[in-house]
């Protein structure tokens, strides 16, 4: 009897789909002021994007939950050679979680023939940026769900930035290394350390737990004043601040120094924080 129990057991590791984190990417491709055959050339960019994100299994772990995102890309220019056009274009690449990624300096070549693969030999400029920012969302994903998880993934993405700085599309990869640093530096790393308090937080608050909900906010101020104290003007955090202002101000609503200290910290919604005083 065990040894068929075992067997069963076997049979359903090894068949059942794997536990995956999969994102869910809306794509938006704007490029109206190019020449028409550059039209031609993007008009099923947005689909072969959204494709590319949503139809693979990024990372196997035990949080099976999609991650949405939006990906706007604003194509700026061409440059021609005889057979080969190369594209220049920002990306703005953001999660309902409230990452934010603007980057300026996409440059790739592209016909419409050419598919977007996750099979990779040499370096490709442009499912490399895609994975980047891929691995870049899921990491700090995965910090929401526990204290550095993402870790391994932000350690993926560093591989993918030695290997662009190395190949013949450098170009934007050193603004990109600067924001992975300011992210993964010790300094930040009080700001990762209170994303599953912070979450943890609002939800309890939702639900009217408001006591239940006091400690876990209390470790996000703690946090914030952290990373504040050694390095206020860190991108990351004022990522954060952008994100989520409204949420610390309600969290926080009628604590009127905590709600004081935001404003300081964040002066770009100072209004609001101080809206919620009593």
């Amino acid at each position: 009897m065990k040894t068929a129990l075992l067997s069963l057991f076997i049979l359903l590791y090894l068949y059942l789909p794997s536990i995956s984190q999969v994102l869910k990417v809306t794509a938006d491709v704007q490029y109206a002021h190019l020449q028409s055959d550059e039209k031609e050339d993007l008009s099923d960019f947005g689909a072969k994007l959204e494709q590319y994100f949503n139809s693979y299994s990024w990372i196997d772990d035990e949080f099976e939950y999609d991650v949405e995102c939006k990906l706007t890309v604003i194509f700026r220019t061409v440059q021609r050679k005889t057979h080969e056009k190369t594209f220049f274009a920002q990306l703005v690449f953001s999660s309902s979680s409230g990452e934010t990624f603007l980057d300026d300096g996409w440059e790739f070549p592209y016909d419409r023939g050419r598919s977007l693969s996750h099979m990779k030999g040499m370096f490709d400029p442009i499912t490399h940026v895609l994975d980047y920012y891929a691995y870049m969302i899921l990491a700090a994903e995965m910090d929401i769900n526990g204290p550095f998880l993402g870790e391994h993934l932000y350690n993926i993405a560093r591989g993918i930035i030695e290997q662009a700085i190395r190949s013949e599309y450098p170009r934007g990869w050193a603004n990109r290394k600067q924001d992975f640093e300011i992210i993964t530096d010790v300094r930040t790393k009080p700001l990762r350390r209170l994303k599953p308090e912070f979450f943890e937080a609002l939800a309890l608050f939702d639900e009217g737990k408001y006591q239940e909900a006091k400690p876990y906010a209390e470790e996000v101020f703690k946090g914030i004043e952290e990373v504040v104290k050694v390095w206020p003007t860190n991108r990351y955090l004022q990522m954060f601040f952008n994100a989520h202002y409204n949420k610390l101000a309600t969290l926080f609503q009628n604590q009127n120094h905590k709600l004081e200290k935001l404003a300081e910290y964040n002066s770009k919604h100072r209004e609001t924080y101080r809206r919620y005083m009593r």
